[in-house]
């Protein structure tokens, strides 16, 4: 199995917390789009240290190469183009076998 986690730290804005709810309900979507994907969680962070992430992604895999097809599947692209790349100043990600 693996996981795959991924931290983003917003760029300030008004609407940050809208953005936040939009990015976590789109790749909370993925799940029901992408076979591969065995679990998927997204959260928000109400940590307000200097050293918090604003939004974090859990989602575990069968295999390396489940993965792959999740990165590389039209959906997710999709997600990160529209929804997390404009949004986003800093990521952070982790990939490991449990």
């Amino acid at each position: 199995m693996i996981k795959h986690i991924v931290a983003w730290r917003l760029a300030d804005a008004p609407d940050k917390a809208e953005k936040a709810a939009a990015i976590k309900e789109n790749l909370e979507a993925l799940k029901s789009k992408i076979s591969v994907i065995k679990e998927i969680e997204v959260g928000i962070n109400f940590n307000e240290t200097d050293s918090a992430s604003d939004i974090v992604l859990v989602s575990t895999f069968e295999t390396k190469e489940d993965l792959n097809t999740y990165v590389n599947h039209p959906d997710h692209k999709s997600v990160g183009a529209n929804f997390v790349r404009p949004n986003v100043c800093e990521r952070r990600v982790v990939d490991y076998e449990i």
